[in-house]
């Protein structure tokens, strides 16, 4: 064997090793907890995550705000998914209420982009524990460099026509990470595509007290840089260039939503 290709076994050992190339428990949750969000003016991904109060479930959708505040109308699609008996998934959209009256149903955040709406008492979907979402105590294990999970509908595409969302990876990139309130977002070294605003980013590695996931993060949007080239003493010319990474936002602000108006 030419030494060359004895060269690139030490990386294809790794590639097959590494934990982190292993799906899980946790990773499934994630994916079945993530639905595509519709409407006329907008789309979208957002999380689903419940508890009980006062012996009621309450169901909440997180998502980032700007993508309720781009849409038009009262209404929302949320894709779904119901699991029949032969064990396949069909697909299942559901109308769901964003305002009424023209007046905003969710909460927003007093300073983030980030959003929740509590679901109706008809929308009986796959939803995570709201332990999944990370508290600041919690982030304090989060290091620069660590791998995480995005689910997510990049350009709006869906998984398969179930309405899947799409399961991406990538690390940390940006430091430091914690406290939340001075550093309000990080980055992640993956792309960031339009209807992408929403979708959950979790650790590779950690778990919620419940066992499942936990949710560090909401994806607001993409990294660009903006070139202006003066072309004449009237016009200038700006042009956007996309650098590939992704802009989230700390999940703790959901939590805080969450808490402050239910």
């Amino acid at each position: 064997m030419p030494l060359r290709s004895l060269a690139a076994l030490p990386l294809v050992c790794f590639v097959f090793l590494n934990p982190f190339c292993r799906g899980d428990e946790a990773a499934e949750k994630l994916v079945l907890a993530t639905y595509k969000l519709a409407n006329g003016s907008s789309t979208a991904t957002g999380t689903v995550y419940q508890r009980e109060k006062e012996g009621k479930p309450q169901r909440f959708l997180v998502t980032a705000g700007h993508v309720f505040e781009a849409m038009t109308g009262d209404s929302c699609t949320l894709v779904s998914r119901s699991l029949r008996e032969d064990k396949v998934y069909v697909r299942q959209e559901l109308t769901i209420p964003v305002r009424q009256e023209g007046k905003p149903l969710w909460k927003k955040h007093a300073e983030q982009d980030l959003a929740v709406l509590l679901l109706p008492e008809s929308a009986s979907v796959e939803a995570l524990p709201v332990d999944c979402l990370a508290t600041e105590e919690l982030l304090e294990q989060v290091r620069v460099g660590d791998a995480v999970r995005l689910a997510v509908f990049p350009e709006r595409s869906e998984a398969n026509p179930a309405g899947f969302p799409i399961l991406r990876g990538g690390v940390l990139a940006s430091h430091p990470i914690v406290p939340a309130k001075p550093h309000p977002a990080f980055l992640v070294d993956t792309t960031a595509w339009p209807g992408d605003s929403g979708g959950p980013v979790s650790h590779a590695t950690l778990r919620s007290p419940s066992g499942g996931p936990v949710v560090i993060g909401v994806v607001r949007g993409m990294r660009n840089i903006t070139d202006t080239v003066k072309e004449s003493r009237f016009v200038e010319r700006k042009t956007s260039y996309p650098l590939g990474i992704s802009e989230v936002l700390h999940a703790v602000f959901a939590r805080e939503v969450i808490e402050t108006n239910w």
